[in-house]
């Protein structure tokens, strides 16, 4: 392997580390108290490393959305694929979406505390990954529409729909603290369900 993709590769590793570590920071004290410093110790940098891979927290949350975000997407396209039933495909989605939410808390509480930044929710980079997700649900939704069990209306809209309704788990727990309820995904699913059925 060529030097210059080992040093790829170990600055991706080390970004990876970094985004991992900030996770945990925002977890424990939000995203408007997390400092670079806590980041830095966490991932065990000095705060000056830090500053060679990101300029600001702000932009250590960007691709920490950004890196999540494709996780999430690969994640329910797994999960939606080879169902019998567009039923199955919806509650393997939810609960996949469900699972994946309390795996990465930190990275909810982050994104959440920090929705105040528009120049976050204007990025054309965080935009396109969205629309990604949002297209492997429409998918799905789409199979639904087909087989005549969907009411009629554009995919994407009512996936846009799907994902305010999954991520209502981490909103709740965001502003009400708590845990996840142990029914979560199987409401959700039969909420989706029967809000978008034909009949």
């Amino acid at each position: 392997m060529p030097e210059a993709s080992r040093q790829d590769l170990r600055r991706q590793r080390r970004v990876d580390e970094i985004l991992d570590a900030a996770a945990l920071v925002f977890e424990e004290k939000g995203y408007a108290k997390a400092t670079m410093s806590d980041i830095a110790e966490r991932a065990l940098l000095s705060r000056v490393s830090l500053y060679k891979y990101f300029p600001d927290k702000e932009s250590i949350l960007k691709a920490l959305i950004e890196k999540k975000t494709l996780e999430l997407t690969e994640r329910l396209r797994r999960a939606g694929e080879g169902h019998r039933s567009y039923q199955d495909a919806v509650r393997a989605l939810v609960a996949e979406g469900v699972a994946f939410q309390e795996e990465d808390r930190g990275f909810f509480r982050a994104m959440y505390s920090a929705t105040a930044l528009p120049r976050l929710l204007d990025d054309d980079g965080l935009k396109s990954r969205k629309r990604e997700l949002v297209e492997v649900i429409a998918a799905v939704i789409a199979s639904g529409q087909r087989s005549g069990q969907v009411r009629p209306g554009k995919p994407e809209r009512l996936a846009e729909i799907f994902l305010n309704l999954l991520f209502s788990v981490t909103v709740r727990d965001f502003f009400e603290g708590g845990e996840p309820e142990p029914d979560d995904a199987q409401v959700l699913s039969e909420l989706f369900l029967h809000g978008t059925a034909t009949n």
